[in-house]
């Protein structure tokens, strides 16, 4: 555990970072649905759903700006692709009143903006009540133009940042913002630019990223070193085995989030285990990822040590902080939660209060 001081420290240089987070830019869009007023239609034998309120956010890598903007981090561009409609244009408002910098988005006609539509249906007496989700994603790859479009205003964007986090959300092989070529252009560009940090998340790709920091969960750890494993856990011995198996490939730093145990750090043949906070609160574990993302690439900017690589205390200071944010991000039950400086330091303060 660092001391208070050193994390004042951390937390107060997160306002002069620049950090460009580059991916799937979801839009999550919350339709509230009032059932009372619902009348069955004249035209077919459904009853109504009337939307009487909506709520819209940046989700996927968006959920990963939300989180670096309310931890101070100054400076925070955003590179995905967006189609011209109106999700798009409502993504574009949204990422911009969180004041993110959207200027390298790239938004092409023949593109579908990826958004999660969840319905809110509300009752009597306020009983509401999340609804089966709508998917709005893309069924082909993007052209050659667009990924050319992609890796150019990356190239354009990597001088002016600290830091890039690559956000892979998209299920699909190449259907999403980091096809096959624009991953293998990123991994190269980490090679040629060592004083940057370069961070990659993707929920089934994270085993063909080379060169980056990585940071898959468990199970995302174990599927990437044994695709045909059908488990149900991953305990911390097999999380060590996959970090050792990961991190041969990418030739850097491996972090692997354990859920309620924490985080494992593997860097430079050396492992620890950062253990999870005890939470008292109802938790809602959604986004909480993203969290960790924003919370470890923040202090790793922050720390970086330069071309001599990352220093074994910035990779550990990293993870407690990542660990530090996810931990109170998880406790904002009903939406996609963010963490202050100053919810960090108090957590900070009543962790070491209870050890």
């Amino acid at each position: 555990m660092i001391s208070e001081a050193r994390l004042k420290t951390i937390l107060n240089q997160f306002r002069d970072r620049r950090i460009l987070v580059v991916g799937d830019f979801y839009l999550d869009a919350y339709w509230y649905i009032d059932k009372t007023r619902s009348t069955l239609s004249l035209e077919t034998p459904w009853h109504t759903n009337p939307v009487v309120e909506q709520r819209y956010s940046p989700g996927a890598a968006g959920t990963v700006t939300n989180n670096l903007k309310a931890l101070g981090v100054a400076t925070v561009y955003t590179l995905g692709v967006i189609g011209e409609d109106g999700f798009g244009g409502t993504l574009l408002n949204c990422l911009q009143a969180n004041g993110c910098i959207t200027d390298f988005m790239v938004q092409v006609p023949n593109w579908v903006t990826p958004t999660y539509l969840k319905p809110i249906h509300r009752g009597y007496e306020g009983v509401e009540t999340e609804g089966p989700r709508f998917d709005i994603e893309n069924q082909v790859p993007m052209g050659d133009t667009v990924e050319t479009s992609v890796i150019n205003a990356f190239q354009t964007c990597l001088p002016l940042v600290d830091g890039i986090i690559i956000g892979d959300q998209m299920p699909l092989e190449n259907l999403g913002v980091v096809t096959t070529r624009v991953r293998e252009e990123l991994c190269a560009l980490a090679v040629a630019f060592p004083e940057k940090i370069f961070f990659a998340d993707s929920r089934t790709r994270i085993g063909a990223y080379r060169h980056v920091i990585i940071k898959p969960n468990r199970f995302e750890a174990k599927r990437a070193v044994q695709q045909e494993w059908r488990g149900e856990d991953v305990g911390i011995e097999e999380a060590k085995q996959c970090a050792v198996a990961l991190s041969h490939k990418t030739q850097n730093t491996v972090y692997i989030t354990l859920g309620e145990n924490g985080i494992l750090v593997y860097s430079q043949g050396k492992f620890t285990h950062i253990p999870g906070i005890p939470i008292d609160d109802e938790m809602d574990a959604v986004g909480a990822g993203d969290s960790v993302s924003a919370g470890l690439v923040a202090t790793l900017c922050s720390l970086r040590a330069g071309e001599a690589g990352l220093q074994e205390e910035t990779t550990i200071a990293a993870a407690y902080v990542g660990n530090l944010v996810a931990s109170i991000t998880v406790t904002k039950i009903g939406t996609t939660g963010t963490a202050s400086p100053e919810e960090v330091l108090e957590r900070h303060r009543r962790l070491h209060e209870r050890f």
